[in-house]
């Protein structure tokens, strides 16, 4: 398992995949579900993917992959059923994916894991290829981030002093530090548009876009602190061990003194994310 819990931004994650399938409702037809095949790409320890399974009762099968091994170890163990599988796959190589997923699935469904790739257009075609002739797509993408997550960043990990540690990871510590993270759309009016370019690139047929407000409110300090934990896992695993609780200090108070709150001191994200429905056209 990961060397922190599985369940860090559980709430932030869950929270957010049900306003993005209540908006996933309203722009289908729930027979359009009835016996589907559904693959969500990024599934981490599997938690949305029961959501999904849970929202679409009457469909076939859910598969969750995810290119992170320990949460799909975890999801297979703990979570999979009779509906839900899980498989690792990285959505950028499609050597990963399971020759048996070639024009299986009514259905792709994703949150926010495709905003990580590099190769947009190298991960799009290969999820077309997992899904029939008519399949859809529901992807959604944050086209912004929280400031106060960006001030942290800037300041600690950003920090000269950490620079050399990162060169593995370079491209990332970029995206966290940057404030469009290296994406086109990130804070252009027009996010939705953008970034269904990518997939009208590759071949898709646009249905539907739209810019989604997303407003979260953190239950506890301790719930903020986990989830800026969960989001700079990575290069904090790069910081020598005995000054990574230093580091993810400095970086939580940083954040929280930057970060929007409520009259009751709760801490507040208001996000926009780029939401697009999609299809594979017909042969």
């Amino acid at each position: 398992m990961d060397e922190y819990a599985p369940h860090e931004c559980r709430g932030y994650l869950v929270t957010l995949q049900s306003a993005l399938l209540a908006e996933c409702q309203q722009i289908t037809e729930p027979k359009e579900f009835a016996r589907a095949n559904i693959i969500e790409v990024g599934c981490a320890y599997g938690a949305t993917t029961s959501q999904i399974s849970d929202y679409w009762p009457h469909n076939r099968e859910v598969l969750g992959v995810d290119s992170n091994k320990n949460a799909i170890n975890y999801a297979f163990t703990f979570v999979a059923d009779e509906k839900m599988d899980f498989a690792y796959a990285d959505v950028e190589d499609q050597s990963t994916f399971d020759l048996t997923w070639a024009g299986k699935f009514d259905w792709v469904f994703s949150s926010q894991a495709l905003f990580f790739v590099r190769d947009h257009a190298a991960a799009l075609r290969n999820l077309m290829w997992c899904v029939k002739p008519g399949g859809k797509c529901f992807i959604a993408v944050p086209a912004a981030k929280p400031a106060d997550f960006h001030a942290a960043a800037k300041k600690v990990i950003g920090a000269d002093c950490w620079k050399q540690n990162f060169q593995p990871i370079t491209d990332l510590v970029s995206d966290i530090i940057e404030a469009n993270c290296n994406r086109l759309w990130f804070h252009h009016p027009h996010a939705d548009r953008v970034y269904s370019a990518l997939l009208e690139q590759v071949g898709y047929q646009i249905l539907h876009t739209k810019l989604f407000d997303f407003r979260y409110i953190f239950s506890s300090q301790d719930e903020y602190k986990a989830c800026l934990r969960c989001l700079i896992r990575k290069p904090l695993q790069y910081i020598p061990e005995e000054k990574r609780e230093q580091v993810m200090k400095e970086f939580q108070k940083a954040a929280y003194k930057k970060a929007k709150k409520t009259p009751g001191g709760s801490v507040i994200w208001n996000l926009k994310y780029v939401m697009v429905l999609a299809k594979r056209p017909e042969l």
